[in-house]
């Protein structure tokens, strides 16, 4: 019987996030074990609060010791969801009998242990850990869990954070953030201001606009928050919290996230909240590949047209119509359901 598994991650927050669909099959393919993770110490007291999550080593840049806390652990298995040949060094003389790593680069072949993590075209990127963890299963003979609707329930504290967010009765709160992640090109300012505000005057939703930031970020946010009020639209600055844990769990105040990818839009996913991301326009599809973990009924995504010339300028993006769609959206999703009418 497995009594404890090693997951090693140790990346951005919004790479973690999309971690969560295997950490749930692992979680609940081996009830009775101690699921841990290594991760880097930005993404440290977010896996503290993960459900699927035990135990965490973080990253801190010193191998041997991170090698000695490692081995002081005495795992049954260690599942290498990011693999570099680092990692290998910091592994090969821990007694573990069944390490596996990706059929990624030349170094896999340093491994007895190896899975192919090639999802398929048209598939999302978390699919990979997902296959690693399926062939990690397989091995051992357990079954495969099927996957959950949503990541993270945490409703019984939803009332607490519209109210920190400033929730008025009848309001959807409309979450905006702006910056950039690895997968998208950035939004401009004056860009984003004038797709919430063309939001705000083509719903019949009584809307409120929260703008979230990290650090350089707020410059953005304030910018943002000027031309909203400039034009009559209702829209407050998030108030800042004291850490990474506290602000992903208050995304489930959310009744909708707009960003470009990422982590915050990815965070948002766990919650199932509607997401709105704004992608970079390429062939390898990144509005697919990085997809956020909300059902696929409330994701919109958005891109400039394909192209090396045109991909990344976020310019581009037809904002009135991507306005007019999420809108809809709104209007049909959190809109009063229309009474029948009979022709008797």
């Amino acid at each position: 019987m497995l009594k404890r598994v090693l997951v090693i991650k140790h990346d951005k927050i919004g790479d973690f996030v999309l971690m969560w669909p295997a950490l749930y099959l692992l979680r609940h393919a081996l009830p009775q074990a101690s699921i841990e993770m290594f991760v880097s110490p930005a993404v440290k007291p977010f896996a503290e609060v993960c459900p699927y999550v035990d135990h965490v080593i973080v990253d801190n840049g010193n191998d041997e010791e991170i090698g000695e806390a490692i081995s002081a652990r005495q795992y049954d298995a260690i599942l290498i969801s990011q693999s570099e040949y680092r990692i290998y060094k910091i592994l090969r003389h821990i007694d573990v009998a069944y390490k596996l790593a990706p059929k990624h680069n030349w170094y896999q072949y340093l491994y007895k242990h190896r899975a192919n993590v090639q999802y398929r075209k048209g598939e999302p990127c978390w699919r990979g850990a997902c296959l690693l963890v399926e062939h990690f299963l397989n091995h051992f003979g357990y079954s495969i869990p099927a996957l959950p609707k949503q990541y993270w329930d945490k409703q019984a504290v939803r009332d607490k954070w519209q109210a920190y967010y400033e929730h008025s009765a009848g309001e959807k709160l409309i979450f905006a953030h702006p910056g950039t992640g690895g997968s998208s090109g950035a939004l401009a300012p004056k860009d984003f201001a004038y797709l919430l505000t063309q939001i705000n005057a083509n719903t019949k939703i009584d809307c409120k606009f929260v703008l979230t930031f990290n650090g350089d970020e707020e410059a953005l946010a304030q910018i943002i928050n000027k031309d909203l009020q400039a034009n009559g639209v209702k829209v407050v600055m998030a108030k800042p919290l004291a850490g990474l844990a506290d602000f992903a769990e208050s995304l489930v105040a959310a009744d909708m996230f707009i960003a470009g990818s990422t982590g915050p839009l990815h965070i948002a996913g766990l919650h199932d909240v509607p997401t709105v991301g704004f992608y970079a326009g390429r062939r390898s599809a990144p509005k697919i590949r990085w997809q956020t973990l909300t059902q696929s009924h409330k994701r919109l995504a958005f891109t400039p047209p394909i192209g090396k010339k045109t991909g990344r300028n976020m310019a581009l993006i037809d904002f009135d119509a991507a306005a007019q769609e999420i809108a809809q959206f709104l209007d049909t999703f959190y809109g009063e359901p229309q009474p029948l009418t009979s022709d008797l």
